[in-house]
């Protein structure tokens, strides 16, 4: 029998195989371990909030050290759960400024989309805007939400007075908004992606899109007074993974598993999901932020629905003091 000695570092090596499984397996567990799960609010499975589900599933929250949850809750459910600290942050951003002004306390932290991406949508025998007046129906998610606020700049754009010529009708969400324009129980509604889609499949008239008529907070971080101040290492670290999700979903390298993204998560074909992100991305925020003059109309406009007869700063619903340490970061 011949004896075929190991080399003495291939010895070495296969002696060490076992501790470096070890290791490796440990390095694993903690990692793991070291993600932090984190809920947000989201107001409907929608494409307004693409570049959200762009993070979970290209891993851009994971780099950061999160292991994020996107749980669709009704928006003002999503405020309370912040409040109780059930929920981390929401998506929802005018219903977090909404609640603020009221004297909730929540703030804007950042804002992912400052246009309006929410469509018209009537029946085939409405041609215009204008043909709405004498009180036709309007499907919309709620009394003081950004899509009724949406409906009535585009009523005003043309010559109709909203609070008289048109009759709200409150669903709740986008997709109920979409159902009463398909059964019949209403004229006309406003709806986000992918609703806008199912309407157009099913024959109904696009009467325009709210991002040619209003600059307006749309989408974004909102998060609680407290979690801003005792948390910020926090925010800011999902404030850095937001705003790389927007940059990634707006990089033209990107468009072909992007597209693929909203094949996938909203069953549409190739083609509309080509569309509607062209669409999304002119929708988003270049940095974060919105105009101060967008935000003041925004507060305006919830001071009148809501009926607040005290002035609302720009400092009670919204906060960038962590936004901006952020972009300063990463400038460096």
């Amino acid at each position: 029998m011949i004896l075929i000695k190991e080399p003495k570092l291939d010895r070495l090596k296969r002696a060490a195989l076992p501790a470096l499984c070890v290791v490796l397996v440990a390095m694993a567990v903690t990692s793991s371990a070291a993600a932090q799960k984190v809920r947000i609010a989201m107001p409907a499975k929608s494409m307004t909030f693409l570049n959200f589900y762009v993070g979970e599933k290209f891993g851009i929250y994971k780099a950061e050290g999160f292991d994020v949850s996107l749980e669709v809750i009704k928006p003002d459910v999503g405020v309370a759960g912040m409040v109780a600290g059930e929920i981390d942050y929401t998506s929802a951003i005018g219903t977090a400024m909404r609640a603020a002004a009221t004297g909730v306390p929540t703030k804007a932290a950042m804002f992912t989309m400052d246009r309006v991406l929410v469509y018209l949508y009537s029946k085939p025998s409405i041609k215009s805007i204008e043909e709405l007046k004498g009180g036709k129906t309007v499907a919309s998610t709620g009394l003081v939400a950004t899509p009724t606020f949406a409906a009535k700049a585009m009523a005003r754009a043309h010559g109709l007075n909203p609070d008289r010529d048109l009759t709200f009708v409150f669903t709740g969400d986008a997709g109920n908004s979409l159902t009463s324009l398909l059964s019949g129980a209403t004229d006309a509604a406003m709806l986000s992606m992918p609703f806008n889609i199912k309407a157009e499949e099913s024959g109904f008239r696009n009467l325009g899109n709210a991002v040619d008529y209003l600059q307006t907070p749309f989408a974004g971080l909102g998060a609680t007074d407290a979690k801003l101040k005792n948390n910020p290492a926090q925010v800011k670290r999902m404030i850095r993974a937001t705003l790389k999700t927007v940059e990634y979903t707006k990089d033209p390298a990107n468009q072909e598993r992007i597209v693929g993204l909203l094949v996938d998560e909203f069953k549409i074909d190739r083609k509309a999901a080509a569309g509607a992100l062209r669409d999304i991305i002119r929708a988003f925020s270049k940095d974060g932020t919105t105009t101060e003059e967008a935000i003041k109309i925004e507060i305006r406009d919830i001071r009148e629905q809501a009926k607040i007869k005290n002035e609302v700063p720009v400092s009670q619903v919204v906060d960038y003091r962590l936004l901006e340490e952020v972009l300063a970061e990463m400038k460096r």
